[in-house]
């Protein structure tokens, strides 16, 4: 067995004639994964990718008479035809999942011709086309394509399951003749051989069994141990798998993996990126599970709507992210011949992801779809006879649908702002029974990372409303939100610019204020403090309290060095989010002991001065007359004017005239601070250039980092109104990808490059035109 990857340079043209199969015409070469075309970052047509196109590459075969020879794609988007020697041998529906092309009997020995016809056009007879849907499919090879060598009787998949401590294996058998082989199992952890057998099997059916008894250690969230699984035979590797030991359960008390409870919680994710859309190799796709898990640290992802790389996949797997992985489709079921495609859909999804421990459940139903008992029975069956470990659910938008499958999956958009976070589980499901939530907020209040600071905050406040419905009730197994990141789609949604602005990051994967809620719940040092503190910003220009989201118990408060106070999470279930494992901690004083200190008041006096003071930061002028009384009386006694007493709100509240003001948050948890966060205004500025990688290393094709660039103030704080304007030149061995003349957006903005087949170092230079030039260098290897 052997596997070439052929992703470097193929010829493209962005349109087909059927001469072209023939005599292809003058072109230019691409790398796969390759869009069809480049999109602008927003308002732009969606039908500008909506074309059919047409690739070509010669390979050359040293030919052998005992082998197989057959190439994979791993996803083309929509409709493919693959012609060898000009021969039509396999046309391929549905732009998510892999096929297979057996090439053997129409290639010869030395050069072939590999032709693709790439019609990416809107079909209405494959999903998840027929009506609108709410994001973009683009178009072109977008994913790798392989050429696999083979014996004549091969090993196409294994399926591998670990139950009651034996290994059970099921072996995909492609047979073009029938023998008997002596094969030989090695299971490896980390290179290191922890178990090994023989079998004798013979290759006569196409589905082979085996049972073997192990000792394996457990896949877990927080120690995902992987194994590796080769078959040989005389030292010849026929077949390598990846997997892992895991148990999965799901019932109406809730999720269970390896025995153990888990509450869900998670967002959903598009796979697509500005300008290339879901044209990203392999770093890129692993990136994102790393945000996913590191930086927002939920413990779920699903993959709305379509089956993801698999290099998300395998990264999903390596560090503990649990995958709800479903089939391609939005809203519209089509016809007989449409749903046979996602029947196909079902069956290419399970067999391709069967051995990923990170998926725990099959989406076997078109998202937000109405019942159909008829099909989704059959997606449901396709998927259990491939799978009977794995539960099945199936996600729609209205309650007391009939349930095939074994998850109520449902998208849960009650939640309003002022309303329940979430419905009640038998006001869904009529009965009891598991249940997830697998959308919610979202569309309901779309947020731009460049918003004022009270939108951004009423953003956050939704997702912490949902997610402590989530963690209060014990019947909702957990709760996905809507969405990940921003993403491009269609004319009908949206804000009028083809951009969704439904995520918790932005289409960089740059983060908005709500991505806090998320990351906040994990274990590693955490504080971010939703506001710039700046009067301006707040109405009437008061500022009323500041919300911190970390992981710390206690939040010590600063104002030029002056202590305030030390604050912790409230008590209140009900009202201050309790039921999260680490709700925010607000902050309402910023007086603290300061008119003690100053002033020569008494204390009594001082605690009046300072109870007016918080008043009037709350609600204005608004004061109890209570409040009044006791200031008049206080007026009187110290013989001061109305006018007087008002310095006392310009220098504790207003804080007017001071060369500058800065507010410190000590993140302390178990009397260590953890974390620190400052805020304040400062007269200079810089351009932060954050690249995600230093060193690029192309594997079979090219491969992409990220740089993030952001303005900020001297104590890092963003500059969430700068439309700054950068010039982008790469000197050595990278390519942009994308324009070379880019704006910040909400202070900060992203780009990414990619490698060319050369190595040597990269000197990516950044102009703008108030902060200076800056250079960033990545070596590729």
């Amino acid at each position: 067995m052997s596997k070439k990857g052929l992703n470097y340079s193929w010829q493209y043209i962005p349109y087909f004639e059927e001469k072209y199969i023939k005599e292809f015409p003058e072109s230019i070469l691409v790398n796969i994964p390759h869009t069809n075309k480049e999109l602008p970052f927003n308002n732009f047509s969606e039908t500008e990718s909506q074309f059919i196109s047409s690739y070509e590459k010669h390979i050359d075969i040293k030919k052998k008479a005992d082998k197989r020879y057959v190439l994979e794609f791993e996803g083309i988007m929509t409709y493919s035809e693959v012609y060898i020697n000009e021969i039509l041998v396999k046309s391929h529906k549905g732009g998510y999942t892999p096929f297979k092309v057996d090439i053997t009997e129409h290639v010869k020995h030395g050069v072939n011709k590999v032709f693709v016809k790439v019609d990416s056009t809107e079909r209405k007879d494959i999903p998840p086309f027929g009506f609108v849907i709410d994001y973009l499919t683009y178009g072109g090879m977008y994913r790798e394509v392989y050429l696999h060598e083979y014996d004549l009787s091969y090993i196409d998949q294994v399926f591998i399951d670990v139950i009651d401590n034996k290994l059970e294996l099921q072996l995909f058998n492609v047979s073009h003749q029938s023998n008997s082989k002596e094969l030989e199992f090695t299971i490896k952890k980390n290179d290191e051989l922890i178990h090994s057998f023989t079998k004798s099997i013979e290759f006569n059916d196409e589905k082979i069994n085996i049972s073997e008894p192990v000792e394996l250690e457990i896949w877990t969230l927080n120690s995902p141990v992987l194994y590796d699984l080769e078959i040989s035979e005389k030292g010849i590797v026929l077949s390598q798998t990846r997997f892992g030991n895991r148990t999965i359960k799901m019932d109406e008390t809730g999720f269970y993996l390896n025995n153990e409870q888990i509450k869900l919680y998670g967002l959903n994710r598009h796979q697509s990126y500005p300008y290339v859309g879901y044209a990203m190799p392999s770093n890129a796709q692993r990136k994102d599970a790393d945000i996913l898990k590191y930086d927002l640290g939920v413990n779920t992802v699903r993959s709305s709507h379509y089956p993801p790389s698999k290099h998300f996949l395998d990264r999903c797997d390596e560090i503990g992210l649990l995958v709800f992985n479903e089939i391609p489709g939005w809203q519209h079921i089509g016809n007989k011949e449409w749903q046979d495609v996602a029947v196909m859909n079902t069956k290419e999804m399970v067999y391709r992801d069967y051995n990923h421990p990170s998926i725990f459940i099959w989406g076997t139903r078109i998202n937000e779809s109405p019942d159909n008992d008829d099909f989704y029975t059959r997606t449901n069956q396709m998927a259990k006879s491939l799978d009977p470990y794995r539960p099945t659910g199936g996600v729609r938008n209205f309650p007391g649908s009939n349930l095939i499958e074994d998850v109520y999956t449902y998208n849960d958009f009650v939640h309003r702002g002022t309303n329940e976070g979430l419905q009640k589980r038998k006001s869904v499901t009529k009965k009891a029974v598991p249940y997830m939530v697998t959308e919610y907020n979202g569309h309901m209040y779309p947020t731009k990372k460049f918003d004022d600071e009270w939108h951004r905050l009423e953003q956050v406040k939704r997702h912490l409303n949902v997610q402590n419905d989530n963690f209060k009730n014990d019947d909702v197994v957990g709760a996905i939100g809507w969405c990940m990141f921003d993403y491009n789609t269609h004319k009908d949604f949206g804000s009028g610019d083809r951009i969704c602005y439904h995520g918790v990051m932005d289409m960089f994967r740059i983060p908005k204020y709500s991505a806090s809620v998320y990351s906040a719940q994990r274990e590693e040092p955490f504080i971010d403090v939703l506001s710039n503190l700046n009067i301006g910003e707040k109405e009437a220009s008061e500022i009323k309290n500041v919300m911190v989201l970390t992981n710390a118990d206690t939040v010590r408060f600063f104002i030029n060095d002056v202590t305030i106070g030390d604050f912790t999470r409230a008590k209140d279930l009900k009202t201050d989010w309790g039921y999260l494992p680490h709700s925010p901690i607000m902050i309402y004083d910023f007086i603290g002991n300061m008119i003690h200190d100053n002033e020569s008041f008494s204390n009594k006096d001082s605690d009046t001065i300072k109870e007016v003071l918080m008043s009037i930061m709350q609600d204005g002028m608004n004061i109890p007359l209570r409040l009044k009384l006791k200031m008049l009386l206080f007026l009187k006694k110290q013989k001061m004017s109305i006018d007087q007493a008002a310095k006392f709100y310009e220098k504790y509240v207003g804080k007017w005239g001071l060369e500058s003001i800065t507010y410190r948050f000590e993140a302390i948890k178990e009397g260590k601070i953890i974390a620190t966060k400052v805020i304040g205004s400062t007269h200079n500025h810089a351009l932060l250039v954050e690249p995600d990688d230093t060193i690029l290393k192309e594997t079979d094709t090219y491969q992409t980092t990220r740089i993030v660039l952001k303005h900020v103030n001297m104590n890092h704080n963003p500059m969430t109104y700068s439309n700054e304007v950068i010039k982008l030149s790469i000197d050595g061995p990278l390519e942009l990808i994308g324009p070379n003349l880019i704006t910040l957006t909400g202070g900060s903005t992203g780009f990414y490059v990619k490698t060319i087949q050369k190595k040597g170092t990269a000197v990516i230079n950044i102009e703008t035109v108030t902060l200076g030039t800056f250079k960033t260098t990545i070596k590729v290897e």
